[in-house]
């Protein structure tokens, strides 16, 4: 996967998180397909609405985040190819700009979710924080993937 072009790697972060699911593909993109519960799981997403089917190709998802640091961000996911249960290819923008991907693929009786982007920090206040704390931006950013996914897993498991 390609960070944006021209982007300086001060600003860039990656991510390729792999996480497995007792469940199969189908079962699980059931759960990931209801946004209208994405406020009600994760505390840190505010403003947050699905555009035009949301997790459909041509759809988007728009949103607030507030990691666990003291600055927030603007994000919309915009969907260029979506394959129900199996792909997701889509282009970040707002405070963050890129590509990213997400998959499920069957696996040891359940199936991975993998979740993959190269996405550069455009608010001013990110990039200017990066050139001296960026091992903070990442925290937040990782503390940020590892609360969705945990959430995810407890709600997925819910009777």
């Amino acid at each position: 996967m390609e960070a944006p072009a021209g982007a300086d790697p001060v600003h860039l972060i990656h991510l390729d998180r792999t996480e497995w699911f007792p469940h199969s593909p189908q079962y699980v993109w059931a759960w990931m397909s209801q946004t209208d519960q994405f406020q009600q799981w994760w505390r840190w997403l505010r403003e947050f609405e699905a555009v035009d089917g949301g997790l459909t190709s041509g759809g988007a998802l728009h949103g607030l985040v507030v990691p666990p640091i003291p600055y927030r961000f603007r994000v919309g996911i915009h969907m260029e190819e979506v394959r129900p249960a199996e792909r997701i290819i889509a282009q970040l923008s707002g405070d963050l700009h890129g590509p990213a991907d997400c998959s499920l693929r069957p696996a040891r009786g359940g199936c991975d979710l993998n979740i993959r982007w190269h996405v550069e920090m455009r608010k001013p206040a990110m990039r200017a924080a990066a050139r001296y704390a960026k091992g903070l931006l990442v925290w937040g950013h990782d503390q940020v993937i590892e609360t969705t996914l945990s959430r995810f897993k407890v709600e997925i498991e819910r009777p």
